[in-house]
């Protein structure tokens, strides 16, 4: 569904590390209420947000990426090039694209750090 991809790459573009309430997308994508609650249905049966589920708990990427299905609907491989790619994501895409990965590893990272604290 388009509109579940437009809500990833909001997620994505505006969102990033911190997720955002069901609310906080709501607004910011624009969409009319029926379209947005579909769309943000699809997205989370698809397992590409997590989290949120309880008033003010923010939803954020899924760690395991498979929300990136939305960003590239086509087959990637190791052998993509988005420079060379003619149909491929655009360059400022792939920019925010890497830094939400980055993003995503470090609070990763940190969620691993606290478990292991907590097991101590």
């Amino acid at each position: 569904m388009r509109t579940a991809r437009k809500l990833a790459a909001l997620m994505v573009r505006e969102f990033q590390p911190y997720g955002a309430t069901w609310a906080e997308l709501k607004n910011k994508s624009g969409m009319a209420p029926t379209t947005y609650k579909r769309a943000f249905k699809w997205a989370t049966e698809r397992k590409w947000f997590v989290g949120g589920g309880k008033q003010g708990a923010a939803y954020n990427l899924n760690p395991d990426g498979c929300w990136r299905a939305a960003l590239f609907p086509g087959p990637i491989g190791p052998e993509f090039n988005p420079e060379t790619e003619t149909n491929g994501p655009s360059a400022d895409l792939v920019r925010t694209l890497d830094k939400a990965e980055r993003h995503l590893a470090l609070i990763s990272a940190a969620i691993a750090d606290i478990d292991q604290k907590k097991r101590n």
